[in-house]
């Protein structure tokens, strides 16, 4: 059996995201602090051996109160994920195992590991770029870094 999930996002644009769920994990989620069942909720019984429990046919989560999604830590197979198997400095396509993660402002010269530092990298041009940027070691950058988006899905 599936019940209804709304996640009720507050932004300036009043957005409504909404996700279909079993009855059992709406039951888990009951108890989480951000649950609000409308007063108009229609019950239905899950009954088990040893009790019944009325379960709501929505739950609405406030945003405010409840879990909100936000970017994964950049890691080698999300960086090469996000660059499409491209080297960004000569475009070659390469494998996930010649992969390089590549800081486009180096550790030593105070960068840090952020999505918007880091960039797959063929081994050749990790090594002739070596401690130095782009500009230092005239190279290009053919990607441009990005923050990927956590993508929600509406119905």
């Amino acid at each position: 059996m599936m019940v209804m999930v709304a996640a009720k996002v507050y932004f300036s644009n009043n957005v409504m995201i909404r996700h279909w769920l079993s009855a059992a994990r709406a039951v888990t989620l009951l108890d989480h602090a951000g649950a609000i069942v409308p007063p108009d909720a229609a019950l239905f019984e899950l009954r088990a051996p040893s009790r019944v429990i009325l379960v709501p046919d929505e739950i609405i989560f406030n945003i405010d109160r409840a879990y909100v999604p936000r970017p994964r830590q950049p890691n080698r197979r999300g960086v090469y994920d996000r660059d499409q198997g491209r080297c960004a400095y000569c475009g070659r396509e390469i494998l996930f195992q010649e992969a390089t993660l590549d800081h486009v402002i180096p550790l030593s010269a105070g960068g840090v590991s952020t999505w918007e530092n880091l960039v797959n990298c063929c081994a050749p041009c990790n090594q002739r770029k070596g401690g130095r940027t782009p500009e230092q070691a005239r190279m290009k950058l053919q990607i441009r870094p990005f923050t990927p988006k956590v993508r929600l899905r509406p119905e």
